[in-house]
């Protein structure tokens, strides 16, 4: 896939790191755009950026592609903008009332899909991250040294089961099983609060997660993402293994997570 000058919606969190490193080993250019109120790894700041309010963004982004930018990443996290603080300038006044209702309806899929139609409106491609990092995703079955027995196997089928079920109501990509009882669904507050906040069985067989992409899920957008700090989340909390979607998952710093899961007895397994 050819890519050439980029623009990075950048939000917080590691996955915007991993993606600039990748993008200077291939010698592509790049401008991150940020946006006001969100914090941002201070690495960002060390590369072609600017920080924007919501409302400008239109405006940023003509004024980008007339340098020649025609590629988009949207990657990290990004909080939903305080109407109070969008204020639209004369290019995005025109979207404003669109925008707000997809607000208002909730969920992350109607607001991701109202942006993709937009920017490609102004003439942008969206990338998709499984081409830019391919690196940093895993394929089907176990990913570890833990042997993973028959129970695991039926939690995580019911897990599934579950969770596709959930995916017309857009809320959470995760899910923790325990030998057939539910113990936790994710909501809003994201995976690692459900780890902290489920509560195991005293039992032999240690719970399950079971992470996937919901039915429909913008994949270029919004892939469930897993990083070491829901792998020690789930050490500490006795997970015994995570269930993911082969090939549509993101492991940041992926070499990390394996050798942790091997060192910890926990499995990874790529549905």
């Amino acid at each position: 896939m050819i890519m050439q000058k980029i623009v990075l919606l950048t939000g917080g969190g590691d996955l915007p790191l991993e993606v600039i490193r990748n993008l200077k080993k291939q010698e592509i250019k790049f401008f991150c755009l940020v946006f006001c109120n969100n914090p941002v790894s201070k690495i960002i700041f060390r590369n072609d950026f600017k920080i924007i309010n919501f409302g400008k963004i239109v405006t940023e982004l003509k004024e980008l592609k007339l340098e020649g930018f025609s590629n988009i990443l949207l990657i990290g996290n990004v909080k939903r903008p305080n109407l109070k603080e969008i204020k639209p300038d004369f290019n995005t006044i025109k979207l404003f009332p669109l925008f707000v209702k997809k607000l208002l309806q909730g969920g992350d899929n109607n607001l991701l899909d109202f942006s993709i139609i937009q920017l490609k409106k102004l003439g942008f491609r969206i990338l998709d991250l499984r081409k830019v990092i391919p690196e940093n995703f895993l394929g089907s079955g176990n990913q570890t040294k833990t042997t993973i027995i028959e129970a695991n196997l039926n939690d995580i089928k019911k897990g599934k089961i579950i969770l596709d079920s959930n995916s017309k109501f857009d809320i959470g990509q995760s899910i923790i099983v325990q030998q057939g009882s539910v113990l936790g669904i994710e909501a809003a507050h994201g995976t690692d609060h459900l780890i902290k906040t489920s509560t195991s069985f005293k039992n032999d067989l240690r719970p399950t997660l079971i992470k996937l992409v919901k039915i429909k899920q913008n994949l270029k957008v919004d892939l469930p993402t897993i990083g070491i700090t829901t792998l020690r989340n789930c050490k500490k909390h006795g997970i015994s293994g995570i269930a993911y979607s082969a090939n549509k998952t993101l492991f940041i710093k992926k070499d990390e997570i394996i050798n942790f899961c091997n060192k910890n007895n926990i499995f990874l397994f790529g549905v």
